[in-house]
C-alpha cells in the first residue's frame, strides 16, 4: 500500500532523526545485517528500512508512517532530496548504529573491532567485554 508520503514529510523525518528528536530501535543488531535491510521502530511509531551494504548506510528501501501510509523505494527516485539524502559517517553510526565501509565497532564505546564480532553476542572491544 502506497499513499501520499510528502518529501517534505520524510525530510523532515530523516533531521528528526539525525538531531535525536525521533530515537530507532533496530529489528536486530545493523552491523550482524552487514549487508542487506536493516529495519528500525522509530520512536514516533514511524518504520524505516535501511540498506546496509558492508556496513556501510546506503539508502533507504522503506519508510511506513505511524498511520500505516507507505513510502517504498521506488518513490524515492521522484523525490530528489530523499533519493540524495544520506547521513554523514557519525550520524550513521550514532543514530543507525551502522559503523562505516568494511568495519564493526564496539556497541559500548565506539572503538573500531580489528575483527568481525561474533553473531551471538553484542558487538564488544575487549575492554567494554570485561566490564
Amino acid at each position: 500500500m502506497s499513499c501520499n508520503v510528502s518529501e517534505a514529510e520524510l525530510m523532515a523525518f530523516l533531521m528528526a532523526i539525525e538531531q535525536g528528536e525521533v530515537l530507532l530501535r533496530p529489528e536486530r543488531e545493523p552491523q550482524y545485517v552487514y549487508a542487506g535491510n536493516v529495519r528500525y521502530a522509530a520512536s514516533n511509531g514511524w518504520q524505516v528500512i535501511i540498506f546496509n551494504d558492508a556496513n556501510e548506510w546506503d539508502y533507504i528501501d522503506s519508510v511506513q508512517t505511524a498511520d500505516g501510509r507507505i513510502f517504498e523505494f521506488e518513490e524515492i527516485d521522484e523525490m530528489p532530496q530523499v533519493s540524495k539524502y544520506a547521513p554523514t559517517d557519525e550520524v550513521a553510526w550514532s543514530r543507525y548504529g551502522i559503523p562505516g565501509y568494511c568495519m564493526f565497532r564496539c556497541t559500548a564505546c565506539g572503538t573500531r573491532l580489528e575483527s568481525r564480532p561474533r553473531y551471538d553476542d553484542p558487538p564488544l572491544c575487549n575492554s567494554c567485554e570485561g566490564k
